[in-house]
């Protein structure tokens, strides 16, 4: 990823995710700000780049992660969410028997003893493979612990799980559907 687009990604998120207000943006019910508005605002702070929606779908695309989605004129970042207005995200009608979830020894030591919770998010953030959980691990720890969330068994506790992007989401995981890999 190029310096350009990490700065607009960063900034996006920042935007999307925490600050839409600030920049007075506003957000539909499912997380979504206009797109010509999201535009302005950002050739207004890269003046020396054009920033159109093609950059933007190029900057989607191109990134490793599913981290925002373009949707007609609306743009809306797809996880990580810590505004007070709750985003709706639709249910996972489909789920793979295990997700997964990277964290530090400390942190799985607590989420093994009280279960997964938002922390400052709106959603828990889950991944369906391993190797996606290790790279969420790293940003805390090089030496991640990975943590298995059966899905099943959440299912019949009544948990709901969400999908946004290429991750699943919940608003809280019981510790008797949580194991270590």
């Amino acid at each position: 990823m190029s310096n350009l687009n990490r700065k607009i990604s960063k900034f996006l998120s920042y935007v999307l995710r925490h600050h839409p207000q600030k920049f007075g943006i506003q957000l539909d019910s499912q997380g979504y700000a206009n797109l010509a508005q999201i535009l302005s605002l950002f050739n207004g702070k890269f003046k020396d780049h054009v920033i159109t929606k093609t950059t933007l779908e190029e900057l989607i695309i191109k990134s490793d992660k599913k981290r925002f989605e373009i949707m007609g004129n609306k743009i809306r970042a797809t996880y990580g969410h810590s505004l007070e207005k709750k985003i709706i995200f639709p249910r996972a009608k489909m789920l793979p028997p295990y997700l997964y979830h990277g964290t530090t020894l400390l942190a799985a030591q607590k989420i093994l003893n009280e279960g997964l919770k938002p922390k400052g998010r709106q959603y828990v953030h889950l991944s369906k493979e391993i190797s996606m959980a290790i790279k969420v691990g790293k940003r805390r720890t090089s030496h991640p612990i990975v943590l298995i969330i059966d899905c099943e068994k959440a299912r019949k506790l009544g948990i709901t799980f969400f999908i946004s992007g290429d991750l699943y989401l919940s608003e809280y995981i019981p510790p008797e559907c949580i194991s270590k890999l």
